[in-house]
């Protein structure tokens, strides 16, 4: 096991959050599914573990072009894992890497975090505004308002 991988591990028990991470070394633990979700701090990469046979690469979401990297949410149905960085919100298959869905960042949104909303989807929240991604949309955009995509 690389030095690094020992490091997120040990870090994991100090830097876990419930469903959603915030950006940095470790992202986030999945004890029920013995996943651990990595990067490195101002990387483009996130890397999908999977604990169960030892540590093995499940995949590898690429990010690069987003911005830096500022949040992780594991929607565990369907296994996808979202990504929030500056310039939008990605949406990949955990266990391909593929991307699904890209929703850019609105002008003038300053995403912050993710957080878990209806259904296991997360919203962007952006001080007291909350966006979302809807499918079809190019844009995230404001939780609870209703939106024609015609």
């Amino acid at each position: 096991m690389s030095r690094s991988v020992r490091h997120c591990l040990s870090a994991l028990a100090l830097a876990v959050a419930a469903g959603t991470a915030v950006a940095g070394d470790v992202l986030l633990d999945a004890p029920d599914l013995k996943w651990v979700i990595v990067t490195q701090a101002g990387g483009s990469a996130v890397q999908v573990l999977d604990l169960s046979r030892g540590v093995t690469p499940l995949a590898t979401l690429r990010t690069a072009g987003r911005g830096r990297l500022l949040a992780v949410h594991l929607q565990r149905e369907g296994r996808r894992v979202w990504v929030l960085g500056e310039r939008g919100l990605d949406v990949h298959d955990a266990y391909s890497g593929r991307l699904l869905e890209h929703w850019a960042t609105p002008e003038g949104l300053r995403p912050e975090r993710l957080e878990a909303g209806p259904g296991g989807r997360p919203q962007v929240v952006s001080g007291a505004q909350r966006h979302e991604a809807l499918l079809g949309a190019a844009f995230l955009v404001p939780a609870g308002n209703r939106l024609s995509l015609r």
